[in-house]
């Protein structure tokens, strides 16, 4: 089957908020996630109770859209009060720790399908040690800014906004299941060049960030490995030819060199994957129609603290809200997500692999793919990984029903065969 990628023109910025810290940004993020509750697909409507998959899963009642949106206000209007007193009894220290301030945006004003591309895709993510926001420049200019400057001023020097713009690469597969492998083999020839890449995985597609002034490079090695530019699917690359013999030689001595560049990395910087097991994992997504719920509930949730160790919120068209939530029916019940709000199945659980990346580089290449290719290698079943990148960590979540063999795999890199 072929794959298709899809170039986005969409500029992307990207912040890296330490956990404890995530408060100083309540009320932008509740802003950003207003915004985002808003837009909706035309036609598209609540689905009826019959179309709903029946589950014994807990139910939780739902707040009206007048309600939330209130209540989403007050939670807004709140933080913003606290965060601008913590400002006020803060040091002016704007000269120190430039690299918080907010990266520049190019060709601020553009065309008007730019700036309607660029309002359709966000990303929220929380690890136990990190909170990471991505979404379009201009909208992170509008709204992070004032916390940023807030942070200068407490010389926090920890929160990170990237000093470059990003741009995504959307992955597509034609229904083909082993999307581990496929990922791997589109990024690899970016990480050998040395192009800095955020992995996320989402329910519906692969996404990968690659920064913005590297978009020549990377259609350029794309092009070079078998991929076509198609102007009938609007920068799509599409995958054409099997590749031979010499060229999958070529794969396998790369993917070992990258596989051992990783965990040389890990060695020397005393890094040792962690596989959280007791903390389960659901890869999921809202269910049509319930777009704009699922997003309202996430911002009830983050304005009043009330969040799990892992949470993921991914937006990459108005239809399709991509989740990561936590593997209890209880716990999502209490998060107001019952099984009649998100699709897939509840028993497909998923165990993330913690990685911490603090003693490394920002722009380091290679981390997450190297990791998640030695266990793909060095387990004979196929495993299907997903992926999340953050700044100053990585996680790679595994099938609970692969976690013996991986975790071999892991044990071995931490502590040697």
């Amino acid at each position: 089957m072929s794959n298709q990628v899809h170039l986005s023109r969409t500029k992307l910025s990207i912040l890296s908020i330490p956990r404890d810290k995530v408060w100083l940004f309540t009320a932008p993020i509740l802003k950003l996630l207003k915004q985002e509750s808003s837009k909706n697909s035309p036609g598209l409507g609540q689905e009826s109770e019959s179309e709903l998959d029946s589950d014994d899963d807990l139910s939780h009642s739902e707040l009206s859209d007048d309600s939330s949106n209130s209540a989403i206000s007050d939670v807004v209007a709140s933080q913003e009060n606290l965060a601008r007193q913590k400002s006020d009894n803060g040091v002016d220290n704007s000269s120190k720790h430039a690299h918080i301030a907010p990266p520049p945006v190019e060709n601020e004003v553009e065309s008007s399908d730019d700036e309607d591309e660029e309002t359709i895709f966000f990303h929220f993510a929380l690890t136990p040690n990190e909170c990471t926001v991505i979404c379009s420049s201009t909208v992170f200019q509008e709204t992070f800014r004032e916390s940023l400057m807030v942070c200068q001023k407490l010389s926090y020097d920890d929160v990170v906004a990237a000093d470059r713009q990003f741009i995504n690469l959307q992955v597509d597969s034609d229904g083909e299941s082993n999307n581990s492998s496929r990922i791997l083999e589109l990024t690899r020839p970016l990480s050998e060049n040395g192009i800095p890449l955020f992995f996320l995985s989402s329910h519906f597609t692969d996404i990968v960030l690659i920064p913005h002034n590297h978009k020549d490079e990377v259609v350029r090695i794309l092009t070079s490995k078998s991929f076509e530019f198609s102007d009938v699917s609007n920068s799509y690359f599409v995958k054409t030819e099997a590749e031979n013999a010499s060229e999958s030689e070529d794969q396998t001595t790369s993917t070992s060199e990258l596989e051992d560049k990783t965990l040389s990395l890990f060695q020397e910087n005393g890094i040792h994957p962690k596989i959280s097991k007791s903390k389960k994992l659901l890869l999921t997504g809202a269910r049509p129609g319930k777009v704009k719920d699922a997003i309202e509930k996430a911002a009830m949730c983050i304005g009043s603290g009330f969040l799990p160790d892992y949470f993921v919120m991914t937006r990459t068209s108005l239809n399709e809200l991509s989740l990561i939530l936590p593997g209890s029916a209880r716990k999502r019940a209490a998060m107001g997500f019952d099984f009649k709000s998100i699709i897939g199945s509840a028993q497909d659980i998923i165990l993330p692999i913690d990685i911490d990346l603090r003693a490394l580089p920002l722009d380091l290449t290679g981390i997450v793919a190297g990791l998640a290719s030695r266990i793909l290698s060095s387990c004979e079943a196929s495993i299907e990984m997903s992926y999340l990148s953050m700044a100053r960590s990585g996680v790679v979540m595994i099938p609970e029903e692969n976690l013996s063999c991986v975790a071999q795999v892991v044990k071995s890199i931490n502590y040697g065969p």
